[in-house]
């Protein structure tokens, strides 16, 4: 595995969907945050914690900056849904179509309640599913542009405009030598005169190579935050915000990792695309 994993996943799923994955889901990440992200060490610090992740610093909403902007509170999306799974992979992840052909080996595969299988055409790969998700998100992102722009906040920090979060996911980075991985959630039959009788899931994977980690809530709450956008204040809004002493509510960008942002200009590489599947 590369020296820094969670950097590695978090740059290749940003490049196919522009959103920022959560190495630890379990660790809260709220619409409001604000922060910075860390460019991360040279390799030769690599156990340093902090490469490549956003740090939160405060939540506008808890410290009552929203109000004094009349930024109104998150809508979330999808609450009442029970059933579905979002899959965000990398862009050298492709499905397999049909039948699964590494799930055809390994008869448990056929009971799970979720599931599927990539291949990968080059280097390390990465998949993240949340099952039975929801999305919290700013209505009005724009309304963030003159708190920004006002430094209401440190200059340069980023803020959380949207949150994925679900009761259950896995997350799975490859090793270089990988090349196909099948991921399930299957049903778990309640123990007999237990106090819960109820089913419990677990999630399941072919490969022994790579980095797996998934979680299920026992609860059935949504617990866990895997996914979540990042918006900031680029150099052209600053040097044109004011018009007529009065800041735009424009719609503010995404915020790139400052070593992707780095890379693009270096190779002049732009390519952009969703990687969302449901």
């Amino acid at each position: 595995m590369p020296q820094n994993s969670e950097r590695l996943f978090v740059d290749l799923l940003f490049r196919a969907s522009r959103k920022y994955a959560n190495w630890d889901p379990e660790v809260p990440i709220q619409v409001g945050d604000y922060g910075r992200i860390t460019q991360g060490k040279p390799s030769w610090a690599f156990w340093r914690r902090g490469s490549g992740i956003f740090l939160k610093e405060g939540n506008i909403y808890e410290e009552s900056i929203a109000d004094e902007y009349k930024i109104p509170q998150p809508e979330e999306h999808g609450e009442d849904s029970i059933e579905g799974a979002t899959w965000i992979t990398s862009k050298n992840a492709r499905q397999v179509e049909g039948d699964l052909t590494v799930a055809g080996e390994t008869p448990a595969f056929v009971q799970c309640k979720v599931k599927a299988a990539f291949t990968f055409n080059a280097g390390c790969g990465a998949i993240l599913v949340m099952n039975d998700d929801t999305i919290s998100s700013l209505r009005t992102p724009g309304k963030l542009s003159r708190l920004l722009y006002e430094q209401r906040i440190p200059k340069g920090s980023v803020i959380v405009s949207e949150v994925h979060r679900s009761a259950s996911y896995a997350r799975y980075l490859s090793a270089k030598q990988s090349n196909s991985i099948t991921i399930g959630l299957a049903a778990e039959p309640a123990i007999p005169n237990t106090v819960s009788a109820s089913t419990h899931f677990k999630w399941m994977h072919s490969s022994q190579a790579g980095n797996f980690k998934s979680k299920t809530s026992k609860s059935g709450k949504r617990e866990f935050y895997p996914l979540f956008r990042l918006v900031s204040l680029v150099e052209r809004q600053v040097s044109t915000g004011f018009r007529g002493g009065l800041v735009q509510e424009e719609e503010l960008p995404d915020a790139e990792p400052p070593w992707l942002a780095m890379n693009a200009a270096e190779s002049g590489d732009s390519e952009e695309s969703d990687g969302l599947e449901r």
